[in-house]
């Protein structure tokens, strides 16, 4: 179904948080991955605790494949293949089922036009901004910004061959967790303009600079969580940034409709309510780079 002229539909939005590492769970947060991974393609692994022993125990596997069960937890550095590692910051006190998540990209292809290079492969295109992937263009043009959440980027020449590198630069989706909704959200992009009139001309001139987001809901609605918990996530660097889905139109309510992905920080919670009335979260965000837009299916 092709999107209308007048969109419909337009309050509800996914949230999703991206914990350091890509934890999911409730326990203890202490796994450090390790950075010197050498993997001979990109590659996402999958780490759960399976045991609450002495010391506890996890399973571990890669791409989705079978799983590496009961390894014991030494407190050390541990490798898992390809030069990958992990540490655990203490052999006991975990939670059984609590897991990590992290995608490494290792020569990942993309298809070019012009100035530009996005990752081919559609699983691979939402990127850490925590952990910037490197882009490599054969023909040197330089790297100018990069869309960290369709996986493109954009240079100061046409390129060649673009391929794209990094350890943790990759947030699989298993890594994203859905802690909650907004409801009646707004989205404002600007741009900054500088004041290039001269002196004689009928119309002023301006230059662009450089674009921002803010964004707001009437509306949230987090399970198992906090809205106090997130903002205090966001200034101790725990989950600096949120990934927004923002529906502007679903006319078939199953998420498949237009929408925003956007990076985001929040920065601000207002609660207020009439008497005997239900109390909304209003919340105002700031988004991290540039949304992208996904057209109805």
């Amino acid at each position: 179904m092709a999107s209308p002229t007048a969109p419909t539909h337009g309050k509800l939005a996914n949230l999703y948080r991206w914990r350091t590492g890509g934890f999911i769970g409730d326990g203890l947060n202490d796994l450090t991955i390790g950075t010197a991974a050498a993997n001979a393609a990109s590659a996402y692994y999958e780490v759960e605790i399976d045991g609450e022993r002495t010391p506890d125990t996890f399973k571990w596997r890669k791409d989705g494949g079978a799983y590496t069960t009961t390894v014991a937890i030494t407190g050390a550095a541990q490798t898992l293949d390809e030069g990958q590692t992990i540490t655990f910051g203490a052999t006991t006190g975990h939670t059984a089922g609590d897991e990590w998540t992290w995608g490494n990209l290792k020569d990942e292809a993309t298809t070019e036009a012009a100035a530009t290079a996005q990752i081919t492969d559609s699983t691979h295109r939402i990127l850490n901004p925590n952990a910037p992937p490197t882009w490599t263009d054969d023909g040197g043009a330089n790297l100018l910004t990069v869309n960290f959440t369709n996986g493109t980027a954009t240079f100061d020449n046409s390129v060649g061959n673009v391929d794209v590198d990094g350890n943790l630069g990759w947030v699989p989706t298993a890594a994203l967790e859905k802690v909650g909704y907004l409801l009646g959200w707004s989205l404002t992009i600007s741009l900054k303009m500088g004041d290039a009139s001269i002196c004689g001309n009928d119309w002023s001139t301006a230059l662009a600079g450089q674009a921002s987001g803010v964004g707001s809901s009437e509306a949230l609605f987090i399970g198992g969580d906090s809205m106090i918990e997130m903002l205090q996530d966001a200034v101790d660097g725990t989950n600096e940034y949120c990934l927004l889905q923002l529906f502007n139109y679903d006319p078939d309510y199953d998420q498949t409709g237009d929408h925003f992905l956007v990076w985001a920080t929040f920065d601000g919670l207002t609660l207020e309510t009439n008497v005997d009335g239900v109390v909304p979260e209003k919340t105002t965000f700031k988004t991290y780079g540039m949304p992208s837009f996904t057209a109805n299916s």
